[in-house]
């Protein structure tokens, strides 16, 4: 059976862990700061909890990049940007099939479905390395996250009508 993490990933997953549950509180402890919008959730949706794994794992494997150095910068955040996009992804169908089910959310839950999609993304990283896309990446893959970035900006300061960007009632 294969493992859900690497051993070595181990201290970036907690890494990750942290910072997206102190990320959580950081908008409330900054006055409601503008600025801190732009990075942590503003209300309860799932789309701005989605940033409490988008950000911190961006600053993570950014942080991992440089420090160990060793592998194609572009084939690096290419694979990373896919396991990003996986985690997120995880996030909302487990949320929402979840809550759909059972009719309401527990903060537990959603907390553990949090670490789940931490796990994931660590995991499935190195497997989207290996695979064709990641091998033929060129620097475009960073307009990819830059564009992830912009829409977080964009849509926290003008949310769709859309359930995905709606506060739980």
């Amino acid at each position: 059976m294969k493992k859900l993490y690497h051993k070595a990933d181990l201290p970036y997953i907690t890494a990750v862990v942290v910072l997206g549950c102190l990320n959580h509180f950081i908008y409330e402890w900054t006055g409601e700061s503008p600025i801190s919008a732009l990075f942590c959730p503003v209300n309860e949706s799932v789309w701005e909890h989605l940033k409490l794994l988008f950000f911190p794992y961006l600053f993570v494997i950014t942080f991992v990049y440089f420090y160990e150095h060793r592998t194609s910068l572009s084939r690096y955040f290419c694979s990373r940007l896919l396991a990003a996009l996986l985690g997120m992804s995880a996030i909302i169908v487990v949320f929402y099939t979840y809550t759909g089910i059972v009719g309401r959310s527990f903060v537990v839950l959603d907390i553990l479905i949090f670490v789940f999609a931490v796990l994931v993304s660590f995991r499935a990283a190195p497997l989207f390395y290996r695979c064709h896309f990641c091998k033929e990446a060129s620097s475009l893959v960073f307009a990819g996250w830059i564009f992830a970035v912009i829409c977080f900006f964009f849509f926290t300061c003008q949310p769709p009508d859309l359930p995905l960007f709606f506060p739980p009632s």
